[in-house]
C-alpha cells in the first residue's frame, strides 16, 4: 500500500476509533497486550475526556513533570491542556493518540501515532509514561503494541519518531527498540511572553533526531509453528460484532446483514448479492435457481476442493471433470470446448487460490452453447480480470468466508448476481420456498441463511479487504523472490490481464528436485512450519457414480503441488525462514 493511501485510510480509521457512544464502545475499541505477565491496553482518547477533570488534571500534571521532554515551555493549565486534548489530539485528522491503561482501567501514560501529510510518514508521538508502576518494561511493551497495530493496519514499511537529543534516556530507549538515527536537525531557543519554544536555527541549543525502524528489516519472525493461513481481526471487527451482539436484534435484527450484502456488492461490482452459510450453499442455490438438474452435465475443473463438484451432484447432475491451464492452474478453455455435449448445460470455472480463470474466453464459448456459468470464486474476493471482478462474469458468483481464506468470518458465503430474476430465484429458495412477506410455502426450499452477528465480522473485514490483499502479494513477492533459480520449483502464475489476491502461494516440484512434495512437507513440518498439499485431482474420487478420465495437467499438479504459509500476519523474516527451509531441502 502506498504511503499516501495508507494516509487517508488512517484518517478514517481515526474517525472510527473516536466515534464512541458509550464506556463499552471505547474498551471494544481497546487494544490489549501484556507487559511482564500483565494485563494493560492502549485505549483511543475520545470526547469523555473533554468532560473527565481526572483525565485533564493527569495530563497536565504529567506534562509538567515532563516538560524537559518538550520543544515548548509554555505555561501549562487545565484549561490549556483541555483545548490541546480539543484542538491537536481529536480535532487533528492526523493523530491518534491511546492512554495506556492497567487490568483495573487505571491510566498510567499515553502514546500515540501522527501521519505527516507532507513527507506521507507515520510516526509514533507523545511517547510519556505519567505513573510510574513495578513494570520495567511496560512502554517497550506498549511501543511495540502500537507499532503491531498500525503495521497491521496499513501494511506500512517503516515508522518515525522525534526525539530531543537533549533527552538522552529517550533516545537510548529507542536505539534499543531498533530504532535508528536517519536524520538530525539544529534547534535553538525563541523566547516569547507566553513562553519559550525551540526552532530550527543554526546556533544550535538543542536538535531534533528522527529516528526509523523498518519492519521488513525485522529480525524478530513470529514465534512458534508457521501456520499456513490466519486472519487480521482488528478493532473494527471487534466492535461491529461487539454492537450486533448487544444490539442487533428485533427490529436490528438484520442491520448488520443488508450492510454488508450492499457493501459486498459494491466492493466486486455487482447489482445484488446475499450471504449465505457458506460457498458450497451459495454453489448449491445458484445451480436450483438456473433450473439444473437430473440428466444435466456441468462442467467443473479438476483441481479445486470437493464442494465445486458436490454441487453439482446435490441438484442430481452429473459433474464432468476438465483439465486446467499448467501455469494458472484454472479451467483450459480448450479443454472445456472439447468436453460440451448435447446434455451439458453449465460451467463452473473456479478461481483457484485466487487466481483469475480466463472469464473472457469462457463466457464467449458459454454463449455460443447457450450455457449456464457459475463461478466458484471461493478464494478470489478482490481477484480482477481484465479489469472486472472474478465472481462478477457469470450468471452467479461465489464466495466464501470460510476461516482460512482472505476474509474471514468462521463460515459463511456470498452468491452474487446482475440479474434481478435470477436474484428473486435464489432468494426464494433460500427462504424455504416461501412466498414473500407469508409464510405460505410455494415451492420445495432450502436454509443457508448467514446471521446478523456474522455479517458484522464479514461487514468488518470487506471494508478492510485492500489492505489484506495487499499484504497477500506482498508475500506471494517475497517467496517468488526468495526462491528465484531454484530449478525444478514452478510457481502458480498470473494470467495474463489478471491480478491475483494471491490467497495461496503455491508451486509444483519437479523430478529434478531433491524430494518430492510429500518429502518437502515434511521437512518443513520438522522445522516447525506448516503447510499443505494442493487439492487432489478432484475425478479420482469415487463418489460421482462413474470413472472419468483423469485429466495430465490437473493430476500432476495435485500430486506435486504444495500450498506454502500464506497467513495475512506473515512477517517477512517468518517468509525468509520458511524460503531457508526450502532452499536447504530441494
Amino acid at each position: 500500500m502506498s504511503e499516501g493511501v495508507a494516509i487517508l485510510n488512517f484518517q478514517s480509521w481515526k474517525i472510527f476509533m473516536q466515534d464512541v457512544s458509550s464506556i463499552q464502545d471505547l474498551v471494544s475499541k481497546s487494544s490489549p497486550f501484556l507487559s511482564n505477565g500483565k494485563n494493560f491496553s492502549l485505549v483511543p482518547f475520545s470526547k469523555f475526556d473533554l468532560d473527565s477533570d481526572h483525565s485533564l488534571n493527569l495530563l497536565a500534571s504529567w506534562r509538567n513533570e515532563n516538560i524537559f521532554a518538550y520543544p515548548t515551555r509554555s505555561p501549562i493549565t487545565i484549561s490549556g491542556t483541555k483545548k490541546w486534548v480539543e484542538k491537536a489530539v481529536l480535532a487533528n485528522p492526523n493523530r491518534l493518540l491511546f492512554w495506556i491503561v492497567d487490568s483495573s482501567l487505571g491510566r498510567l501514560g499515553h502514546i500515540g501515532v501522527v501521519v505527516n501529510p507532507v513527507s506521507e510518514k507515520f510516526e509514533i508521538d507523545n511517547v510519556l509514561r505519567g505513573i510510574p508502576i513495578d513494570n520495567p518494561g511496560l512502554m517497550s511493551s506498549a511501543l511495540s503494541k502500537i507499532e503491531s497495530v498500525i503495521e497491521e493496519e496499513f501494511s506500512i514499511e517503516s515508522v518515525y519518531l522525534k526525539v530531543l537529543e537533549s533527552n538522552k534516556r529517550a533516545a537510548q530507549f529507542y536505539l534499543t527498540h531498533g530504532y535508528i538515527a536517519v536524520g538530525h536537525e539544529d534547534l535553538v531557543w525563541e523566547h516569547l511572553e507566553s513562553g519559550s519554544q525551540l526552532v530550527p536555527g543554526s546556533k544550535k541549543d538543542d536538535a531534533f533526531i528522527t529516528m526509523q525502524k523498518s519492519f521488513i528489516r525485522s529480525e524478530s519472525g513470529l514465534p512458534g509453528t508457521v501456520l499456513t493461513a490466519g486472519p487480521s481481526i482488528s478493532a473494527l471487527e471487534i466492535s461491529y460484532v461487539t454492537d450486533a451482539v448487544r444490539n442487533g436484534w428485533n427490529a436490528q435484527n438484520s442491520d448488520y446483514l443488508v450492510r454488508f450484502e450492499e457493501e459486498f456488492a459494491k466492493y466486486v461490482g455487482a447489482k445484488f448479492a446475499m450471504a449465505t452459510s457458506s460457498c458450497t450453499g451459495a454453489l448449491h442455490l445458484s445451480l436450483l435457481a438456473l433450473g439444473i438438474g437430473p440428466g444435466d452435465e456441468v462442467i467443473v475443473p479438476d483441481i479445486t476442493w470437493v464442494a465445486t463438484a458436490s454441487a453439482v451432484r446435490y441438484v442430481g447432475a452429473k459433474p464432468i471433470f476438465v483439465d486446467v491451464l499448467s501455469d494458472s492452474w484454472t479451467l483450459d478453455p480448450v479443454a472445456l470446448r472439447a468436453s460440451i455435449t448435447k446434455n451439458t448445460r453449465a460451467i463452473i470455472p473456479v478461481h483457484l487460490y485466487g487466481y483469475g480463470a480466463r472469464m473472457p474466453e469462457i463466457i464467449s464459448i458459454a454463449q455460443e452453447f447457450g450455457l449456464r456459468v457459475v463461478e466458484d470464486a471461493a478464494p478470489a474476493i478482490g481477484t480482477q480480470i481484465q479489469g472486472k471482478s472474478a465472481g462478477t462474469y457469470g450468471d452467479f458468483g461465489c464466495y466464501s468466508f470460510q476461516g482460512a481464506k482472505l476474509l474471514v468470518t468462521g463460515e459463511g458465503g456470498m452468491v452474487v448476481t446482475d440479474d434481478p430474476v435470477l436474484y428473486a430465484k435464489v432468494k426464494k429458495i433460500q427462504d424455504h420456498g416461501r412466498k414473500p412477506g407469508t409464510f405460505w410455502i410455494e415451492e420445495l426450499g432450502y436454509k443457508y441463511k448467514m446471521n446478523n452477528i456474522t455479517a458484522a465480522l464479514g461487514l468488518a473485514q470487506i471494508q478492510r479487504a485492500q489492505n489484506q490483499i495487499n499484504r497477500k502479494r506482498r508475500i506471494n513477492t517475497w517467496y517468488r523472490e526468495g526462491l528465484d533459480g531454484i530449478h525444478g520449483i514452478n510457481f502458480q502464475t498470473e494470467d495474463s490481464g489478471t491480478e491475483s489476491i494471491c490467497w495461496m502461494t503455491s508451486f509444483t516440484l519437479g523430478e529434478e528436485c531433491r524430494v518430492n512434495r510429500d518429502g518437502l512437507i515434511a521437512a518443513l513440518k520438522r522445522n516447525d512450519i506448516d503447510s499443505r498439499p494442493v487439492f487432489p485431482s478432484i475425478s479420482q474420487y469415487e463418489i460421482w457414480g462413474y470413472t472419468p478420465k483423469i485429466p495430465r495437467n490437473s493430476k500432476f499438479i495435485g500430486d506435486s503441488g504444495i500450498n506454502l504459509p500464506s497467513g495475512v500476519m506473515l512477517d517477512k523474516s517468518t517468509v525468509e525462514r520458511v524460503i531457508d527451509t526450502i532452499r536447504q531441502t530441494v
